[in-house]
């Protein structure tokens, strides 16, 4: 890779070969804001007014038509904190200052905020810049940039701020950006990486917006090319966005080192061809300015201009023209001049002033931004172009451009049209004989009379104005000839019609049919295709044609015959007759030939050659016939088909039927409606059922079906069907016992039924008896042999049990405690553990009782109540302090009720007897033998004479 730059280097230099002409004059026509150090000057398109940057955060509007000044810079004396190094306006009432942090301020109408990090600012802001529209094209354009958006480059990254909307839009970059360039027709970005390559310059990438994004490289770095990229822009060759031309866009960009230019398609290397202007000069800024743009078009340069404007800090430069010079690997060669109108003064930026946004684009001056003020220059190509010499801009309408000189019949027109690719500026005055024309300002001139015609084009964007070249018009005596024929003639088709004039070797000739030249240029026309046809003559070189009337021709077809049956059907074994006739009206009185004919059956000749044939074959017949010049014409093909009817056949939806039920009986003859369907049953006629392929019927006989066509005599009938109708079989069900029944038993249903039979019990079942433990409605049915069916329904009821809900209960057995269950009265029995009793048992015993009830039907009920311990009255403390203190010094056990039989006794851990009394009327005071016992744990046993239940736990002593 190395080599291969170096390679490069010696074979391209810097430009420094012979100087290009100078092809314009600047002229300094206006002078403001003298003695102020400005350091922006923006003006968006489609606004009048400028926004001026000065040093000492100084803000200024200009209108740019009256050039009136309004000072704004104490509107923005709320942000003197910041210092403000960059301004982009976007209309008179909102513009958007660049500070020397995060932040851009945005006024609006009267109104302030700080868009912000919070807002979506990535890094430290470097410049801005209104997003680019594409808004001069003439043609529909689509645009991936076109919201309103404001672009905010930083050093981490280029953001676009919707300024309608005040949100920032997605899909901002990452990397450092710079905004170059932000005009209605150019926009130079940096903001993406595009890989590192091995170059001894730093490769700076940026991005040009027209129909897509096209990039390149720029190149600093180096002692040549210098350290700092201080600006940057580019010029495309032509004054269109067109995306193939756009690819071969030239880049500028300057630095200490002064300008360099590369081409977009060949700037991945400095190595590459590249040109090097103004060397040791700082460039602080550069743009091109358009001129002369009515004269040309994207496909013819013409006089169009397009010139670079450089700021530097000793003066401001333009360059000769290089509009139009593209391709992949093209520099447009430059020469500068300094523009001695400003001297050597530093230029800090550079503003093009457009005044008209649509083709042709016209910038009439530019905005100088410099140290001791703001400047408006004026372009001036008047000087540098022949106004003497004529552009050819006007021909001959429809005749070819390099002709000049015409010759028209005498009453006839011509006309004479501007050429778009050579002037386009719309200010046009039409002269004849070096007159001018009165009102023919128009791009296109109606001409009638003999004279010397030109036009005068003017510049709409300087006093500049060109002759175009010089059209001559000769008129000549118009031709005479005669073309006596009727309007309208008609012939045989395949014949051929002739139409003439008497040849003139002094005259051109030429036809139209129907409006349009068919290139016939002699004197006659055979033809044998109907249409308009007229002639026209000149006798003047071509021109001036005189037209004759226009003659209709009409090549007749013969009609195309038709077949007729003698028959609208025919019945199988029956004979066809065809015969084919040819319909004549008005329109074809011509003396027609005798006619031929000759018949097709399916496709294929059948030798047949006469007007009516007999045929006995189904098929589609065509008929031929000829007459005039030998040409067949065709009929429509006739399908002749003859009837067969299939015998129809009778099918029942059912096997059998049952008395009660309805049979239906069907036919699978399909009725496309040529047939009428009757139905007989014993040989009579059931008119209530015609044209049915079915009938429903509960009578039996003998049944048939007749088809018949409507279309002829043709019919078939079917077989006899006999219907009859059985009797249904007969069912008992029977319940096995009469007993009373209670829930939970069974029941057996016994049905009895004829032999051959089926059954079906409700249950599902299909046995003859079925057993049964729920009461309800059960039934049964019965399908004999035949499919025939009977039904029956049996009730069945079981008693109810009774139901018992006594609840448990509880005791203090320890207290010998009784309790009495009593269960629900009424009933016929009571048993209580399996003893006969009654409602009421009494019991003092812990554990389950058992009892079992029996109602006046013999039903039973059976319920364990669960009997458990709770003695509520007995409180025993489980600690107590015996230390004299007089408040708790004794173990007071509550509930005993003083039952001298109940014997208390208490162990120490070790399970020593401490203290043992019978009868509590005197509490423990926790000694044992007169001596106080040690703190800790006591175990106690509780019982009482009689009592099963023993209490027992543990009770501390603490001091």
């Amino acid at each position: 890779m190395l080599f291969r730059y170096l390679l490069l280097f010696f074979i391209v230099f810097p430009f420094y070969g012979a100087r290009a002409q100078q092809d314009v004059d600047f002229h300094l026509s206006g002078t403001f804001l003298a003695g102020k150090n400005i350091l922006k000057v923006k003006r968006d398109f489609n606004d009048l007014y400028l926004w001026i940057l000065a040093q000492n955060n100084e803000v200024y509007r200009m209108n740019s038509v009256t050039k009136v000044v309004d000072d704004y810079s104490s509107q923005f004396s709320a942000y003197s904190g910041y210092q403000f190094i960059d301004i982009a306006g976007r209309s008179q009432d909102t513009v958007f200052i660049a500070t020397n942090s995060s932040n851009v301020i945005e006024y609006k109408k009267g109104t302030y905020k700080l868009i912000t990090p919070a807002d979506g600012v990535p890094g430290l802001v470097n410049s801005i810049g209104i997003d680019y529209t594409g808004s001069y094209q003439n043609y529909p354009f689509v645009k991936f940039n076109n919201q309103h958006a404001l672009l905010i480059a930083t050093n981490h990254g280029l953001c676009r701020y919707d300024y309608k909307t005040e949100l920032m839009l997605s899909n901002s970059s990452t990397v450092a950006s710079r905004v170059f360039k932000a005009t209605y027709r150019n926009e130079l970005t940096s903001y993406l990486e595009f890989g590192m390559d091995p170059d001894p310059a730093i490769l700076y990438p940026v991005m040009g917006y027209m129909l897509g994004l096209y990039g390149g490289d720029l190149w600093y770095g180096t002692s040549t090319l210098g350290y700092n990229l201080n600006c940057a822009s580019y010029t495309q060759g032509l004054i269109e966005d067109n995306g193939y031309i756009t690819t071969y866009m030239n880049l500028y960009w300057g630095t200490e080192k002064g300008l360099f230019q590369n081409n977009r398609a060949n700037s991945k290397g400095s190595g590459y061809p590249h040109y090097h202007y103004l060397d040791g000069i700082n460039v602080n800024a550069i743009t091109s300015i358009y001129g002369l743009t009515a004269f040309g078009n994207i496909a013819n340069p013409g006089l169009i201009k397009e010139n670079l404007l450089v700021g530097t800090d000793a003066g401001l430069y333009f360059s000769n023209s290089g509009y139009q010079i593209f391709g992949s690997a093209t520099l447009p060669h430059y020469t500068m001049f300094l523009l001695n109108d400003l001297g050597t003064k530093k230029i800090n930026d550079i503003c093009v002033n457009a005044t008209s946004y649509a083709k042709p684009v016209c910038e009439d001056g530019a905005w100088i931004a410099a140290t001791d003020g703001l400047y408006l220059i004026t372009p001036n190509f008047a000087p540098y172009v022949n106004t003497a010499n004529k552009l050819s801009a006007i021909q001959f309408t429809g005749q070819n451009p390099n002709i000049s000189q015409l010759q028209i019949c005498a009453n006839t027109t011509t006309s004479a049209s501007v050429l778009g690719y050579a002037y386009t500026g719309g200010v046009i005055q039409w002269y004849k004989d070096g007159q001018p024309m009165i009102g023919q300002v128009g791009n296109s001139l109606s001409i009638a009379a003999a004279g010397d015609y030109y036009i005068t084009m003017y510049d709409p964007c300087s006093p500049v104005y060109f002759e175009s070249n010089h059209l001559t018009v000769t008129t000549i005596t118009a031709p005479l000839f005669t073309f006596n024929y009727p309007d309208q003639q008609s012939y045989c088709d395949g014949s051929t019609a002739t139409l003439t004039t008497g040849a003139n070797a002094a005259y051109q000739y030429r036809w139209y049919k129907d409006g349009v030249l068919n290139g016939n240029t002699t004197a006659t026309l055979n033809t044998t295709i109907s249409g308009k046809y007229k002639l026209e003559v000149s006798s003047c070189q071509g021109n001036g044609w005189v037209a004759s009337k226009e003659v209709q021709l009409t090549f007749v077809k013969m009609p195309q015959p038709v077949i007729t049956a003698d028959k609208a059907a025919y019945c199988l074994g029956e004979q066809a007759t065809l015969a084919a006739t040819v319909p004549i009206d008005g329109s074809q009185i011509i003396n027609w030939q005798a006619y031929q004919y000759r018949w097709y059956k399916d496709g294929v000749l059948n030798g047949l050659t006469t007007a009516s044939i007999k045929i006995s074959q189904p098929g589609k017949y065509k008929v031929e016939v000829l007459s005039c010049a030998g040409t067949w014409v065709a009929s429509q093909e006739t399908a002749i088909g003859f009837i067969t009817i299939n015998v129809p056949i009778i099918t029942t939806d059912k096997m059998a039927y049952c008395i009660g039920d309805q049979a239906t009986l069907k036919t699978s003859f399909v009725n496309d409606g040529t047939y009428t369907i009757n139905w007989y049953r014993d040989g009579i006629l059931i008119p209530s059922v015609q044209n049915s392929t079915s009938l429903t019927t509960i009578q039996g006989g003998n049944y048939t079906v007749d088809v018949a066509s409507k279309l002829t005599s043709c019919s078939q009938s079917s077989a006899a069907y006999t219907l009859d109708f059985q009797n249904p079989p007969t069912v008992n069900l029977q319940q096995t016992t009469n007993t009373t029944l209670c829930a939970g038993q069974t029941v057996n249903l016994t049905a009895t039924f004829p032999t051959g039979s089926t059954i079906k019990w409700s249950t599902g079942e299909t046995t003859a008896s079925i057993s049964v433990t729920q009461g309800g409605t059960y039934s049964a049915t019965v399908t004999s042999a035949s499919g025939c069916t009977a039904y029956q329904s049996i009730a069945v009821q079981f008693l109810s049990n009774p139901v018992l809900a006594l609840t448990n209960a509880t005791l203090c057995q320890y207290t010998n405690e009784t309790i009495t269950l009593t269960a629900p009265s009424g009933f016929a029995k009571y048993e209580w553990n399996g003893s006969a009793g009654s409602s009421s048992f009494i019991t003092g015993n812990i554990g389950k009782v058992s009892l079992k009830v029996t109602d006046h039907n013999g039903c039973t009920a059976t319920q364990i109540i669960t009997i458990s311990s709770q003695c509520k009255d007995i409180h025993i403390p489980n600690t107590f302090t015996p230390n004299g203190d007089g408040q708790n010094d004794t173990w007071e056990i509550s509930g005993l009720n003083a039952d001298h039989t109940t014997n208390i006794k208490v162990y120490s851990r070790w399970g020593a007897l401490v203290y043992s009394q019978n009868g509590y009327s005197k509490p423990w005071d926790g000694t044992s033998a007169g001596k106080k016992l040690p703190e800790g744990p006591y175990y106690y046993i509780i019982s009482t004479h009689g009592a099963k239940q023993v209490l027992s736990g543990s009770v501390t002593l603490i001091y």
